[in-house]
């Protein structure tokens, strides 16, 4: 195949068989860049390949050239990373350097992608965790006491952690989406009152803490009838927010966006505090996560109204995503199916 560097088309990097993994790494860094400047690539994800190129690939392959990397060889350098770091290291590693070398394909300096080539890794174990009915009363009470006392420093926000736990848990809403609810998002005079989930907020060194106009997805936007316990927790939410159709539910005591890391903190000290009350309510508290109220929610939903229901509020756009990583199948299975074998077996 002849370079299109040699008739004199823009836009080749330079790379070539000889160059290493390191200099691939750079030079397909320096063009997605572009794209997290322009906004076609958030600035959130391009610090994750950063860090994935810097911190993973470089240290196990940067010195190794392109016409080395066989499939071979690259799936010897995944196993090593799973076997030695993580199962979600191995899978960040995999996908970047297949995308690195997809571009070194495109440059001319591979005649292929060897990382088509690599086996599979396993999925990660299925998330089981889920709050019952019982549980999630018995946790609002623990909130709304916790800390009454004093005698530990400034009581916590626990009104937010509150309010957020059941807006999450009444809509589906991830946490990065509740914190991101403004007031103009919200209709309490409609019946049954209503959310719009259309933003979230993100963090990264470029830009801070700010809201994204859009979801995780941008096809995840989506309006949510509110049942009643979400209902009270977005008007107590609205009592407390500022004036101002875009201002934010979920602030700091300075008036900055409420980030998902903090809430997080915040729900781990709660938890830390409460560890015993929690683990004698059956709450396993080393899997208790503000996600486990999305798992909790798709559950309860698929079990009573069916998965496409428990798909569409949690804006997926297929099925089996929710299926597979949200919906907790229960282990007991319709008694009606004796009743059926009676039927055509007899007794």
């Amino acid at each position: 195949m002849r370079s299109l560097a040699r008739y004199g088309v823009a836009g080749t990097t330079g790379l070539s068989p000889a160059s290493t993994v390191e200099e691939a790494c750079n030079a397909w860094l320096k063009s997605i860049r572009i794209r997290a400047a322009t906004g076609s690539l958030s600035h959130s994800t391009f610090e994750s390949y950063e860090s994935t190129v810097r911190l993973t690939i470089v240290p196990r392959c940067g010195g190794v050239a392109l016409d080395a990397l066989t499939a071979g060889r690259c799936d010897r350098i995944i196993q090593l990373i799973l076997l030695e770091q993580s199962l979600s290291s191995a899978r960040r590693a995999r996908s970047v350097l297949g995308l690195v070398c997809g571009y070194a394909v495109r440059d001319e300096a591979l005649p292929r992608n060897p990382v088509r080539d690599v086996q599979r890794l396993p999925r990660p174990a299925k998330k089981t965790f889920v709050l019952s009915p019982e549980q999630i009363i018995a946790i609002r009470d623990l909130m709304e006491h916790w800390r009454e006392s004093g005698g530990m420093g400034p009581r916590p926000n626990f009104r937010a952690l509150a309010d957020g736990m059941d807006i999450m848990l009444g809509t589906s809403a991830r946490i990065g989406e509740c914190l991101a609810l403004r007031r103009c998002d919200v209709d309490l005079t409609s019946a049954p009152p209503t959310i719009s989930i259309n933003g979230t907020i993100v963090q990264n060194s470029a830009q801070g803490i700010f809201r994204k106009d859009s979801p995780k997805h941008s096809r995840q936007r989506r309006r949510i009838a509110l049942p009643a316990m979400a209902a009270s927790a977005l008007r107590r939410r609205l009592a407390l927010a500022p004036s101002g159709e875009n201002a934010l539910l979920f602030q700091t005591s300075t008036g900055r966006p409420m980030s998902v890391s903090n809430y997080e903190r915040l729900l781990r000290s709660f938890i830390d505090d409460n560890r015993e009350s929690l683990t004698h309510i059956g709450v396993d508290v080393e899997k208790y996560s503000t996600h486990a109220y999305r798992r909790t929610v798709a559950t309860q939903v698929e079990r009573r109204a069916g998965i496409t229901l428990a798909s569409r509020l949690l804006g997926h756009a297929s099925e089996q995503t929710t299926r597979s990583s949200y919906v907790v199948s229960c282990e007991n299975v319709d008694a009606s199916t004796a009743d059926i074998m009676d039927q055509i077996l007899g007794t």
